[in-house]
């Protein structure tokens, strides 16, 4: 005996225009009660928009990674600096910065190891010694990344005739 297995698939809801955002605004009035309620009994604030205090945190942050970024800097860090949660601090930054933070360090240990790279003198400076000295502990890393930038590799930057930039090297 064979049985019939009904193959056919349910049939989809119709969404009409009005749908989708009714149920978005119910949605988001349920997550507000919600998270008000959270918020009461935690006594932690509600997201506000964007401040003078966040725009403090992100710069405080900013500069703390220029001052520091040839030493190795965690997150951690960053947080005892600002005195906030890591949530907090990436996502201050990255509205203010528009780039995230690890994406911005990236950024000035590689202008820094660009700078230099352009100044060494080749018979004394090694590529690694500078990476290493700007905070790249992944060579391979560095040096992909420093090609993706500036468009040479290291030690090409590094051979480079001091003419080329107009400057002596010594």
């Amino acid at each position: 005996m064979k049985v019939a297995l009904d193959t056919r698939k349910p049939p989809l809801q119709e969404w009409t225009v009005g749908a989708a955002p009714a149920m978005i605004r119910a949605n988001e009035a349920r997550l507000a009660r919600h998270s008000a309620e959270r918020a009461s009994k935690n006594r932690t604030p509600q997201v506000l928009p964007f401040d003078r205090k966040r725009r403090g945190v992100a710069k405080r942050a900013k500069a703390f990674i220029d001052g520091h970024y040839r030493e190795p800097i965690r997150m951690i860090d960053l947080c005892h600096e600002t005195g906030l949660s890591i949530r907090t601090v990436q996502r201050c930054f990255r509205q203010y910065f528009g780039v995230t933070v690890t994406s911005y360090l990236k950024v000035v240990r590689l202008d820094a190891a660009h700078c230099d790279l352009v100044t060494a003198n080749p018979s004394r400076d090694t590529v690694t010694r500078i990476a290493l000295r700007n905070g790249c502990s992944h060579l391979g890393r560095f040096s992909s990344e420093f090609r993706e930038r500036f468009g040479q590799l290291p030690h090409e930057t590094l051979m480079i005739e001091p003419s080329a930039f107009g400057q002596q090297r010594g």
